[in-house]
C-alpha cells in the first residue's frame, strides 16, 4: 500500500530515493517551515544529482502524502493536521488492542528484545522505544499490510510525539503506563493491556491539537537554511 516504488528493482541503490529519504526525513521531523515550496532546481544542486531523480523523489513524496502539489504547480511541504495525526494515532491503537484479544505467547517472544526498557531521560531513544514496540506487536499479525500501517503511523506522528516527550509530565505518565503494559503483557492480562492503550492513546489524541500548534509555530520559526539542513543530512 505504501512502498509500491520501494518494491521496484532497484530502487533503494537509485539516487531518487537518496533523494526521497532525505527530504522525508526533513519533512516528517518538522525542519521544512509549512507551505514551503519545494523547488526541484535547489535541492538538485545541494544534492548534488540531476533534476530528474529529485522529481521523481517529490512526486513519490505527494503520492505518500508527506507534501502536496503536482510537477505543473509545484511541491509544498504541509502543516500539521489535528485530525490527520489523531486518525494515524488512532490506527496505530485499534491494531494493537486487537493484537491483544488474540494469543499473547507469539506476542511475548517478539518482545523479548523489548525487555530493556529506555533510561527514559532521552527523548529520541523513548521515542524509537515506543514505535519499536508499537511495530514488533503488528508483526505478531503476519500481515504486511498491518505492519505497514503502524510503521507509516510511526513516521507521521514522530514529530508530534517528540514534541510530547518534551514535557515533563507526559514523560512520566508515558514511562508509568508503559512499565504497567510490559507486566500486563508478562502476566497474559487481555483485558487489563487492552485498557492500557487505550488510556494512552486517549491522552495523547487528546494533546494532539495543542502539539499541532506548537509544531507548525516551530517549524515556521525555523532560523536555519533549510536547504542547508538537507545537505548536512545527504552526507550523513
Amino acid at each position: 500500500m505504501f512502498r509500491d516504488h520501494k518494491d521496484k528493482l532497484g530502487w533503494d541503490q537509485t539516487l531518487a530515493n537518496k533523494a526521497f529519504k532525505a527530504l522525508k526525513k526533513l519533512v516528517v521531523e518538522g525542519q521544512v517551515p509549512p507551505d514551503t515550496r519545494l523547488d526541484s532546481r535547489s535541492i538538485s544542486d545541494v544534492l548534488k544529482m540531476s533534476v530528474t531523480p529529485v522529481r521523481e523523489a517529490l512526486i513519490h513524496l505527494e503520492a505518500e502524502r508527506y507534501i502536496v502539489g503536482s510537477p505543473k504547480c509545484g511541491y509544498y511541504t504541509m502543516k500539521l493536521d489535528t485530525k490527520h495525526i489523531s486518525d494515524q494515532y488512532g490506527v496505530t491503537k485499534i491494531i494493537l488492542q486487537d493484537v491483544f484479544r488474540g494469543s499473547l505467547d507469539g506476542l511475548q517472544r517478539r518482545l523479548l528484545l523489548l525487555q530493556m526498557t529506555p533510561t527514559w531521560v532521552d527523548h529520541g531513544s523513548v521515542s524509537e522505544f515506543l514505535e519499536s514496540f508499537c511495530e514488533r506487536v503488528a508483526e505478531t499479525t503476519n500481515n504486511g499490510i498491518t505492519a505497514d500501517l503502524v510503521h507509516e503511523s510511526n513516521i507521521r506522528t514522530r514529530y508530534v510525539r517528540w514534541l510530547d516527550l518534551q514535557r515533563p509530565e507526559r514523560l512520566s505518565c508515558i514511562r508509568g503506563e508503559m512499565i504497567q503494559l510490559l507486566e500486563l503483557l508478562d502476566r497474559r492480562d487481555k483485558n487489563g493491556a487492552i485498557a492500557n492503550v487505550d488510556r494512552q492513546f486517549s491522552a495523547i489524541i487528546s494533546n494532539v491539537p495543542e502539539l499541532v500548534l506548537e509544531g507548525n509555530r516551530r517549524a515556521g520559526d525555523t532560523k536555519d537554511s533549510w536547504l542547508e539542513t538537507l545537505s548536512i543530512s545527504a552526507e550523513s
